[in-house]
């Protein structure tokens, strides 16, 4: 596929439309060739992390013995705002632009023929339409705020902290807790939200792909017929599920911390935690797993017969009539064809059935865990776990 071609259909960046980007646009925090990112990263900290520190300082709840929790002692609150949200917003400079590559890369490669040209620009739009939707957005601030709601209500709060105190009339927010609560929460979900709902978007793309004429070779050596770049696109969401990560451990930090529960009580939580968001990322990928089966299943018969032949004619030409006239054993390519075909063979039977290897869910589980590793501290010193890592290693 020519550069020319390619230019003639739209780039899927599913992270540059929607209402919200078209605020930030028109007050100047994203521009045509800059999305200032590091700017916004900063913004979100002074709209949420920055307010609530001076109304808990005002009212004297950011440190002292005034509440049991005070703010600086709040690992949950530090871990979204200072580092969860930042990211977030850092993902879709790292997300977006090799999704919209990714999506070019079925037509640049020629995965997808001429023929099937229209039906993918069908996808490009339609995609694009549902992520410039206003309705949809509107619909994510509002579960956002219903999550909230039902975050705060389900999580009972048994002592006074920095953004709620209890006392005999029952539960009452802080100055700190009203911005807490109407603003800097739902804004940590809508952003969740917004990415599902992306993920959301490349699967349906990607369902629309797999149902196109696919281009794909059996022999490629990517081991999934040319679509491995997918599984390699699909790892950047680590970047998205480590920032929602940082954000649990935040919450099971303050759970070890201050409910006295030990770290072995939130394993089955946390390997539950990682198998369920490494699968929701994975998922949009197993579209493909039929054509992937069906062009493996294709292709072993293909080479299966193809082999048949070849070495047939190789025996008999070789070891049935072992000297064929004019023709010398040593330096004949027969050989290293044979081999050729043999290698080719055995790319066919490797073939994976959902495009990516073995690393893409690694990295995904890694994103997860990482953020909890410093919680190991609460169960043994820093040197013993050290020497833990390092027999490991070693």
């Amino acid at each position: 596929m020519t550069d020319l071609a390619s230019m003639n259909h739209r780039r899927f960046m599913l992270t540059e439309g929607g209402p919200t980007y078209r605020l930030e646009t028109r007050v100047g925090l994203i521009r045509a060739n800059s999305t200032r990112i590091l700017r916004r990263a900063l913004l979100s900290i002074l709209l949420t992390w920055i307010p609530l520190s001076i109304f808990s300082a005002v009212q004297g709840y950011a440190t002292g013995h005034m509440v049991p929790v005070p703010f600086l002692h709040d690992f949950a609150v530090h871990a979204r705002f200072l580092l969860a949200v930042p990211l977030l917003l850092l993902a879709e400079t790292l997300l977006g632009p090799r999704l919209a590559h990714a999506a070019s890369h079925f037509v640049d490669s020629g995965l997808i023929l001429e023929k099937d040209f229209a039906r993918f620009d069908v996808a490009i739009e339609s995609g694009l339409r549902w992520r410039d939707s206003t309705a949809v957005e509107v619909i994510l601030i509002c579960m956002a705020y219903v999550f909230t709601t039902i975050s705060l209500v389900s999580t009972a709060i048994h002592v006074s902290t920095w953004y709620a105190v209890r006392g005999d009339s029952g539960v009452s927010l802080t100055l700190s807790g009203w911005w807490f609560v109407l603003f800097c929460v739902p804004l940590f979900q809508f952003l969740t939200l917004r990415w599902l709902w992306r993920l959301f978007l490349w699967a349906q793309f990607l369902w629309r792909m797999s149902h196109l004429d696919l281009q794909l070779v059996p022999t490629h050596p990517d081991e999934a017929g040319g679509l491995a770049f997918l599984g390699e696109s699909q790892r950047f969401f680590g970047v998205v599920l480590l920032a929602y990560s940082i954000a649990v451990a935040g919450v099971l930090a303050n759970g070890v911390l201050y409910d006295r529960y030990p770290l072995p009580h939130f394993a089955p939580a946390i390997a539950a935690y990682v198998f369920v968001a490494v699968t929701i990322v994975l998922i949009p990928l197993l579209v493909f797993s039929g054509t992937l089966l069906k062009t493996k299943r294709l292709g072993l018969y293909q080479y299966g017969t193809l082999g048949t032949e070849y070495t047939s004619s190789f025996h008999k030409k070789w070891i049935t009539d072992p000297c064929p006239t004019g023709e010398v054993l040593l330096g004949t390519g027969d050989i290293q064809s044979l081999a050729d075909l043999g290698n080719s063979f055995a790319f066919v039977e490797k073939m994976n059935a959902v495009p990516m290897g073995p690393r893409t869910p690694i990295h995904l589980a890694l994103a997860c865990l990482i953020p909890m590793a410093p919680l190991l501290l609460t169960m043994m010193p820093l040197a013993e776990l050290l020497k833990v890592l390092f027999k490991v290693i070693l």
